[in-house]
């Protein structure tokens, strides 16, 4: 009996942590969907972290503090949008999304995302994810193709 149960839970792990790391894979996919279209249509990030639509994907310490940050005088904190590690979005970037399954990182799962630019280069981000309120949230984010992190604190 031992052994029949141990050979179901062998067969059935994998396809558990496939399907864990696809759903966040998807949940980011979809978030930079969502996020890259209202950049689109001429909403501004302080406005966008207000949506409702932002608690599926971003964890809400990371909203509460981008809030703050955007509402302090003269905010030098961030040199960028914090979700593209861009000044200027382009329109095909919407269009351009790859996003690589999750891996495990110390307790969280990260995964790499690249948004299309022109003459087939790519910005490359790395995307932290945590489970929060039974959902994959983004925490934190880092511009990978140029090694460098916007520290929000």
């Amino acid at each position: 009996m031992r052994l029949l149960f141990s050979l179901l839970l062998a067969a059935y792990l994998p396809f558990a942590c496939a399907n864990t790391e696809t759903d966040i894979q998807k949940n980011v996919t979809q978030f930079y969907t969502f996020y890259l279209h209202q950049l689109n249509s001429d909403a501004s990030p302080p406005n966008i972290i207000k949506l409702e639509q932002m608690n599926r994907w971003v964890s809400a310490k990371l909203l509460k503090r981008m809030d703050e940050i955007y509402h302090m005088p003269e905010q030098e904190l961030l040199m960028a949008d914090y979700f593209t590690y861009a000044q200027d979005i382009f329109p095909e970037w919407e269009k351009q999304i790859k996003v690589s399954p999750a891996y495990p990182d110390k307790g969280s799962m990260k995964l790499d995302v690249w948004l299309g630019l022109k003459g087939n280069e790519n910005a490359h981000l790395q995307v932290w994810t945590r489970n929060e309120n039974g959902g994959w949230k983004i925490f934190r984010v880092i511009d990978a193709g140029d090694n460098y992190e916007q520290k929000l604190n």
